[in-house]
């Protein structure tokens, strides 16, 4: 028997206890792509950036959106209403394309020049922090639920 083999064995049942796997999980990671310029992200990047289960990716206009590997799990994305309604139209389709079950958070205020079905959400540019991350994780949820066949879209 093997080092291990023997340490387990002199374990008694009773000293390890009932693990509850709900208990263990890990937080996951939700992976927002933020897309628009620099100086109208700030708040929502510093935000995102203060909390340890984020992983933030910036693109700050149309082609950097290719620059984002496809493979990336992208769960949510946050469009920055500052590019002119081609532009807005185009990122949306691409973003549908390349990661299909991202949910898609216009910030914006007024009037929007996007059809509904191009985006998912919309707040206005100066959100709370608290509306902001419950939105997020609400179209988080709505990707974990189409991974896990919950969902349909």
């Amino acid at each position: 028997m093997n080092s291990l083999g023997k340490v387990t064995s002199d374990v008694h049942e009773t000293a390890v206890g009932v693990l509850d796997r709900r208990v263990l999980r890990m937080p996951k990671t939700i992976h927002v792509l933020s897309l628009g310029p620099m100086a109208h992200g700030n708040m929502i990047h510093d935000v995102l950036l203060e909390l340890p289960d984020f992983r933030l990716f910036i693109a700050t206009d149309y082609l950097g959106l290719w620059a984002i590997p496809k493979q990336e799990p992208i769960h949510v994305v946050v469009l920055h209403n500052t590019f002119s309604s081609s532009e807005l139209e185009d990122s949306c389709r691409l973003i549908r394309r390349r990661w299909p079950h991202a949910g898609i958070l216009l910030v914006h205020r007024g009037e929007s020049l996007l059809e509904d079905a191009l985006y998912d959400d919309r707040v206005v540019p100066n959100v709370a922090p608290e509306v902001l991350l419950s939105t997020i994780q609400r179209l988080k949820g709505r990707w974990q639920g189409w991974r896990s066949g919950d969902v349909e879209l």
